[in-house]
């Protein structure tokens, strides 16, 4: 698998939170956060997700709701949701330089 571009990067990134931003403050999956994202870019792998997702969760812009009962027995069984922060960033009230494309 040949590395994405930094711009394909920062794409999906926003992509993701956009997604979870729709359905805020409810958590989604991320087995079908994942078929959401292949649907706009099949060459997208799970691998990917897994990287962006512990990007963004490390950013503070998303978390897994079930870490606190612990957790899922896999991971595209995981819930993952906006935080208050990752909800300003899909609302574009506040900005990442990181996200900006």
């Amino acid at each position: 698998m040949a590395e994405p571009k930094p711009v394909k990067i920062k794409q999906m990134r926003v992509f993701i939170l956009f997604n979870l931003d729709r359905l805020y403050p409810s958590p989604l999956q991320v087995g079908s956060l994942y078929n959401v994202l292949v649907g706009f870019d099949e060459g997208y792998d799970i691998d990917l997700l897994a990287k962006d997702l512990a990007y963004l969760k490390e950013k503070g812009y998303v978390r897994y709701v079930d870490e606190a009962i612990g957790g899922a027995d896999g991971f595209r069984n995981k819930y993952i949701k906006l935080t208050a922060e990752g909800k300003e960033i899909a609302d574009r009230t506040q900005t990442d330089k990181a996200l900006e494309i």
